[in-house]
């Protein structure tokens, strides 16, 4: 009886040991593993090869909020990394961000990706795709905002910010961005944490540094008569929706966010899904490029949890 019950602990033992095992986290992919694993898949897109991408069995990746499968849409349709390339990495999410151009055979198209990493293994990416002939926000082919030359001149260089130039809270830096925000929806740029003359590029066309309106100039929270990205046009915009902060580069003083732009219900103009790059410099916004969709209206966005429904349905669904 005492050797039965001492075997029967030693499985138990054993059991709760292996249970332990397999619900320890993995390691911590530092900076250096995140910019591996981010390389490795990229060099693995552009040779139309997911098996050499270190995918986790379950995967998923979505391009403009359509879910694919490994070995479609980019992983078919992308040639190359373009001549922009900027890379951001955030240890503390396990997520690593590519903001800058890649090649779809002659077609070079501004994109944003963010890559998730956990247990050695890239287990998700969501990709923001803008191309030249895309529609704009009616639907209209080719009305998309789109500028690789601006791109290239505008986007800072890669950077490692001294510490003692740093904000030193990853939680301010969120909240700097979520102050642009929060300026474009109450439509006040006093709200927004940015420098005097910062800029907004949308896959690289500017949008500022237009005449401000008499209102804004009355306020005098402008830039000697000039829109920036404090004060930037009324932009339709009932509310800024699924706001995620997926990589903060503490080190470059970069935030890395997607967010969906939602109209109000009588807007008919699409919804606006972007992915964008912020520079930091002492505790307020300096540049901000973004890569961007407009969806239409049967298009779920993000597509990614909490999986909110952000999304009207058409007309004609029943």
């Amino acid at each position: 009886m005492k050797a039965t019950l001492a075997a029967l602990c030693v499985a138990a033992a054993l059991s709760l040991t292996h249970r332990a095992e397999a619900q320890t986290p993995s390691p911590p992919c530092n900076r250096d593993c995140l910019k591996q694993h981010l390389d490795t898949y990229l060099n693995a897109v552009t040779s139309h090869d997911p098996s050499a991408g270190q995918l986790w069995a379950g995967f998923r990746q979505t391009e403009n909020a359509v879910v694919v499968p490994e070995g479609q849409g980019v992983w078919k349709s992308v040639t190359a990394l373009g001549p922009t390339q900027r890379r951001y990495f955030d240890p503390v999410q396990g997520q690593a961000a590519y903001y800058g151009t890649v090649m779809m055979g002659e077609e070079e198209a501004v994109v944003a990706l963010r890559l998730r990493v956990q247990w050695n293994q890239a287990t998700e990416a969501e990709w923001f795709i803008a191309r030249k002939g895309d529609p704009g926000i009616t639907g209209e082919p080719g009305k998309t905002p789109f500028n690789l030359e601006m791109l290239r001149s505008t986007l800072p260089a890669q950077r490692v910010v001294p510490k003692a130039e740093r904000v030193a809270q990853r939680e301010v830096l969120e909240a700097i961005v979520n102050s642009y925000f929060d300026g474009i929806t109450s439509k006040n740029g006093y709200i927004v944490k940015g420098h005097k003359g910062c800029s907004r590029y949308e896959n690289g066309f500017p949008t500022f540094n237009s005449p401000m309106s008499p209102a804004q100039i009355a306020n005098d929270v402008g830039n000697d008569g000039k829109t920036d990205c404090r004060t930037q046009a009324d932009f339709g915009v009932a509310v800024v929706t699924a706001r995620d902060y997926f990589v903060i580069d503490e080190e470059a003083q970069v935030v890395v966010m997607s967010a969906m732009f939602r109209r109000d219900s009588k807007n008919p103009k699409r919804r606006n899904h972007l992915a964008e790059v912020f520079h930091i410099d002492g505790g307020k916004i300096r540049t901000v490029h973004a890569a961007f969709h407009y969806a239409p209206d049967d298009r779920p966005v993000p597509n990614w949890p909490p999986y909110d429904g952000q999304f009207p349905l058409p007309a004609s669904y029943h």
